[in-house]
């Protein structure tokens, strides 16, 4: 078929003889899917370098041996156990892949996998087991055991020239050819490039030449190399990375073919360590007093690996109790006392060397200021104000100040004045009088040091300005306005005014006055006709100022109101409610009162709320069905008014006929929106129909202890309306005989909620007990109304009645007649 097998037949066989591996050095790998004793030979004679097949306990393990030692069968009873070895023509040594790096293609060709720790670590106790002296002279076992050789240098498997696993008969074999890429190669970084040579014997003919074929098979995880020339007898590597690496060269001609495998292994470049540089940060610190403590890094000290300690010493310093030293990177000092420090840091990395370098630091005696006397700036006063505080807190100093004292300044020298907290921060003056005055401030520190400010002070003369009167603008009032107020409270004068004075200068006729000497002042008695009023202000040095302020008061033209009711209302029951806004009413002064009036024929249902029938907007409820006049009055300040008209027409609810009423026993109060729904959901259940199709309508107490629930119920269209009397019939039915417990309350009735009896066109429907009262001479017609479906109704005429009674009487009378006189008879025929 073309492809290449590797003949191998099967050698000595020892049932119930186990080997005694040595774990160190033998190979030992299981074939999770080899079932018997031929699946497991045959796997160990797909995997050149396999010496032998164990199936242990249903589980076959395949073996390389590289000693003869490790794999002596020992004779063993307990267990189920096959040791098979496998003999091959001729075993071709190849380059072998580390212990644990198998070529995969190989592990999948014939199913192997590495033996899990706790799989292989259960034969170890097969190595206490001695040699079976039995097993030890069957010369099957020393001459197959002796024809096997393979290369002890190996470290994991013999690498075999074909994987193949033969299956068919081979029709023209291939020469196999002996193919080496040389020996394992070792480089070391930088050298990252490598050149692989293959060879292969016997050597092509003159007229032939073999083709080459490099594949890696297994590399690094970070692997990033070029291989060139993969298909030339030299490989070229190049860009490699530190890692083990195995290739594979495949060579084949004309009916020829082999395989050659090489390691090259990559290590790290050899480090040449670099010295630490140790740095201290600051180099060069200076401080003063009263800081006393401070810090030093050194943790910025580089290394080409790492450092591992750190030392600081204190080499120069002023005398002190204990000099500073630490292992640390950063070093600490605290209790630093004026003079020069210097420290010394040494740093050691991993390999040993060491670094060192220096830092200064300069502690400083405390530098005292003299202090800053700051007095404040210049200021005026005008008299009559003779006091003022003069603020000396802006004075300042490096530590503290410890000591205030103001003077009077020589330059000042025989001026009058009263001083008080002349030893304070704040000198309060006061019965200066006019002219300059210099005060001097010296302030004293904690070192007793001192430092003086002056500042100057005006007292300057009194300058008074006269009062400014403001009477406020002139008024324009409509009789029968009498009364207004003058308001003079806008007069100004710059040291406050102390009198007031209104007066009536000129007028149609006298007024009278109220708080004419305040600021605001009213007057009443005012006719048609214009008035002046002046006012008059002084201030405390007596000057004064006048302001005259007219007012006049013109005669009315009033105009009658117009009232504007609302027009025409329409509302279709339920709906009894209704707002009628005559805020449209107008009058050129004012609307001062409406009031509505209910039309003598109106309907007397109907409530007025809010008390709004003495407002612009009249809200009515509970209207019944009718049509209702009000009658809006307006009235203005002159007493004139008009009247317009409203009219509501209230009509039938389209869904009367369909309204029930349920009453049931719970109190008005008690029935909450929850318990609503639920009860329209049971409602729904017994009439069959969906929720949405029952509309309770209104909900009102009946009775201190009964709740009127009224509702309608939809055919599926909310235009449709089921008879109420066909719901009200079949409620009756499943709640007062069928089901009275299923509701949330007891039901005590159900009917119509409008009295829809026709009594049949002989009488009228009670409202109240929704039964017929029937006209003089007829009656209900009992038959109907008790055994067929219960409505009251008017079918019987009395007369009728009466004549088919006594009609009934005479007949019955006269048939007992009849019979009786029969019986006599009969008795006197027997008795001849």
């Amino acid at each position: 078929t073309g492809s290449s097998c590797e003949q191998c037949r099967e050698g000595a066989t020892y049932s119930g003889a186990v080997i005694s591996p040595n774990l160190e050095t033998t190979k030992i790998m299981r074939v999770p899917h080899a079932l018997s004793v031929s699946d497991c030979i045959a796997a160990c004679c797909d995997l050149s370098g396999c010496d032998l097949s164990w199936m242990f306990e249903r589980r076959c393990y395949i073996v390389n041996c590289q000693h003869k030692d490790n794999c002596e069968p020992k004779k063993i009873e307990t267990v189920k156990s096959y040791i098979t070895f496998v003999l091959r023509p001729s075993q071709r040594p190849a380059s072998l892949l580390g212990f644990g790096q198998v070529i995969p293609s190989m592990v999948h060709s014939v199913g192997l996998q590495n033996d899990p720790s706790e799989e292989v670590s259960s034969l170890k106790k097969l190595s206490l087991l001695g040699k079976d002296p039995s097993l030890e002279e069957i010369p099957e076992y020393i001459d197959d055991y002796k024809d096997y050789s393979c290369h002890t240098h190996h470290v994991l498997w013999c690498i075999p020239s074909v994987i193949t696993q033969c299956t068919h008969p081979v029709l023209n074999a291939a020469k196999e050819l002996t193919v080496s890429a040389g020996d394992n190669i070792q480089v070391m970084l930088p050298k990252n490039e490598v050149e692989l040579n293959a060879f292969a014997v016997p050597p092509p003919s003159t007229e032939t030449a073999y083709t080459y074929e490099w594949s890696l098979i297994s590399h690094p995880a970070d692997y990033s190399g070029e291989m060139e020339h993969r298909h030339s007898q030299t490989l070229k590597l190049s860009h490699l990375s530190v890692g083990l690496y195995a290739f594979k060269v495949t060579v084949s001609g004309e009916n020829a073919f082999g395989e050659g495998f090489v390691n090259v292994t990559v290590k790290p470049a050899v480090r040449i360590n670099q010295p630490p540089v140790a740095v201290a940060s600051p180099k060069v610190q200076e401080v003063s007093l009263p800081t006393t403590s401070t810090f030093i890094d050194g943790s910025q000290s580089i290394d080409d690996v790492k450092i591992v300690s750190y030392h600081w010493e204190e080499i120069k310093g002023p005398l002190r109790e204990q000099k500073a030293s630490a292992d640390t990177p950063v070093l600490h000092l605290s209790n630093l006392v004026p003079g020069n420090y210097t420290f010394r840091l040494t740093v050691i990395d991993s390999d040993g060397a060491a670094n060192s370098t220096i830092a200064s630091l300069t502690v400083n005696k405390p530098v005292d200021y003299p202090p800053i006397a700051n007095a404040g700036p210049n200021q005026a006063v005008t008299l009559p104000q003779n006091f003022i505080t003069l603020n000396g807190n802006q004075s300042s100093d490096d530590h503290e100040i410890v000591s205030y004292e103001w003077s009077l300044s020589p330059k000042s020298k025989g001026k009058v004045v009263a001083m008080q907290g002349v030893r304070t921060p704040y000198l309060q003056l006061s019965a200066m009088q006019e002219g300059d005055y210099t005060f001097q401030l010296t302030v004293t520190d904690s070192a007793r040091q001192r430092s003086t400010a002056e500042v100057t002070l005006i007292v300057q003369p009194e300058n008074n300005s006269p009062p400014v009167a403001v009477a406020g603008p002139d008024k324009e009032l409509t009789f029968p306005v009498e009364s207004t107020t003058l308001d003079g409270s806008k007069s100004q004068d710059d040291q406050g005014i102390v009198f007031y004075h209104w007066e009536n200068i000129s007028g149609p006729s006298s007024v009278q006055m109220e708080n004419d000497d305040k600021a605001i002042a009213t007057v009443t008695g005012l006719q048609v006709g214009t008035y002046h009023f002046r006012l008059t202000v002084k201030d405390q040095q007596g000057l004064s100022s006048a302001s005259v302020l007219s007012i006049t008061v013109k005669e009315e033209n009033n105009s009658p109101p117009r009232a504007h009711a609302g027009g025409k209302h329409v509302l279709v029951l339920p709906n009894n409610s209704v707002t009628l806004d005559g805020s449209g009413s107008d009058d050129d002064q004012g609307i001062v009162s409406y009031l509505w009036i209910r039309d003598g024929q109106s309907p007397a249902a109907g409530d007025v709320i809010h008390g709004s029938d003495h407002e612009a907007v009249l809200q009515l409820t509970n209207l019944v069905e009718g049509t209702y006049i009000f009658h809006l009055k307006v009235t203005d300040a002159k007493g004139d008014s008009d009247v317009d008209s409203a009219t509501i027409e209230v009509r039938p609810d389209p869904k009367r006929s369909g309204l029930v009423e349920l009453i049931l026993q719970v109190g008005v109060g008690q029935l909450s929106e929850q318990q609503k729904d639920t009860l329209v959901r049971q409602l729904a259940v017994l009439l069959n129909v969906l929720d949405s199709d029952i509309k309770v309508q209104k909900i009102q107490a009946y009775s201190d202890i009964s709740t009127a629930v009224v509702f309608y119920v939809q055919n599926g269209h909310p235009s449709t309306v089921i008879k109420a009397s066909d719901v009200s019939r079949t409620l009756h039915v499943q709640l007062l005989k069928q089901k009275a417990d299923f509701l949330l309350f007891k039901v005590l009735r159900v009917d119509t909620a409008d009295c829809l009896l026709k009594c049949s066109g002989h009488g009228h429907c009670d409202p109240i007990t929704k039964r017929c009262i029937c006209y003089q001479l007829w009656m209900e017609n009992l038959i109907h109304r008790y055994l067929n479906d219960g409505e009251s109704n008017c079918e019987w005429s009395i007369l009728y009645v009466t004549v088919s009674v006594f009609i009934l009487i005479v007949v019955m009378v006269g048939l007992a007649w009849f019979c009786i006189c029969c019986c006599k008879r009969y008795m006197i025929c027997v008795s001849f």
